[in-house]
């Protein structure tokens, strides 16, 4: 997938300026007084307003979206949005549009980890964001033993999992995790008091303000972690976690996660979500298997394989999928 720096690549946007006359920017905020978006030949965020047809046409521009601009004022900072481009994906929460990557944020301790939790945000994103897999980022490494990350890491790397064990408190870690951000749009997810705040704040300081309370370029105060916005790493912050100067990150907060906000695809379907079960799903002889107490399952069939609490957590989300179709 392209970086998200990389509005569009060199060959479609000489395309699409024949047809429009126009530019192609990323919105990195949306309110209803307008956008703020990223122009990145220019390297500057424009102030824009949606072109009149868009909104009798009833055109959705949502943060993430890539949109053609006409009307560019480099010197007041304003442009007009003239199309909305077709969108790679779509979060449902926060609305976000173009996601590169979802990196999911645990604790190890204080809170500990959770499994199911865990397994939860997993298959949350896994359906949202179907182009890659999310990256898990087990936090507070400082309260941690060797042996906890260990076993973390023998449970989801063998299943092709991107695992980062960070500190926010120590840094450890933390060059890592700011080289995985880089040409890419970052969310962060993860459930509250797994210190997803104090990590962002690490990454560049100049966040603290951004993730609290503050007045937005359109006046209006919010809270930040309950709206769409994306947020750009400074480049002497990048520098200063070893990542080249001219480098770009953006990266993007969700709120947490009720139970009931969690998806849930069909019950025989919750499999292909399990790669560690999915792998013996595969040779099952029933087509209509949801693999928790049918005879002869090849699933069942291979139990010794399979983390114990990974096939709890399947048989849990299954019954709650079924619970929630019926």
């Amino acid at each position: 997938m392209s970086g998200f720096s990389d509005s569009i690549s060199e060959s479609d946007e000489t395309v699409l300026s024949d047809k429009t006359g126009g530019t192609v920017g990323t919105v990195i905020r949306s309110h209803a007084g307008g956008y703020l978006v990223y122009q990145p030949e220019l390297d500057i965020n424009l102030l824009c307003q949606a072109r009149g047809r868009l909104k009798k046409e009833g055109v959705s521009i949502v943060t993430g979206d890539r949109v053609t601009l006409d009307d560019v004022d480099p010197e007041k900072g304003k442009g007009v949005i003239t199309s909305c481009l077709e969108r790679e994906n779509l979060l449902s929460r926060p609305l976000l549009a173009n996601v590169d990557q979802v990196i999911i944020v645990q604790a190890i301790h204080q809170p500990d980890w959770n499994a199911l939790v865990c397994d939860r945000y997993l298959v949350h994103f896994q359906l949202e964001v179907r182009s890659s897999l999310p990256v898990l980022c087990f936090n507070k490494s400082d309260l941690a033993s060797e042996d906890d990350k260990k076993t973390l890491r023998s449970i989801y790397e063998p299943l092709g999992y991107l695992v980062t064990i960070v500190s926010a408190i120590t840094g450890e870690g933390m060059d890592g995790l700011a080289n995985l951000l880089v040409s890419k749009a970052t969310v962060f997810a993860g459930p509250s008091g797994v210190g997803k705040s104090t990590l962002l704040n690490r990454l560049d300081p100049e966040l603290r303000l951004k993730i609290g309370v503050m007045e937005n370029d359109f006046g209006v105060g919010r809270h930040t972690t309950t709206s769409s916005e994306l947020y750009r790493i400074s480049k002497q912050q990048l520098k200063g976690l070893g990542v080249d100067e001219e480098s770009i990150a953006w990266i993007a907060d969700t709120p947490g996660f009720g139970l009931s906000e969690f998806k849930h695809p069909e019950p025989l379907d919750l499999v292909w979500q399990f790669p560690d079960l999915a792998k013996f799903a595969v040779d099952c002889k029933y087509s209509d298997c949801t693999h928790l107490v049918e005879q002869g399952c090849n699933v069942l069939a291979n139990l010794e394989q399979i983390d114990p609490t990974r096939f709890d957590n399947y048989s849990i989300m299954v019954k709650e999928s079924q619970s929630e179709k019926s």
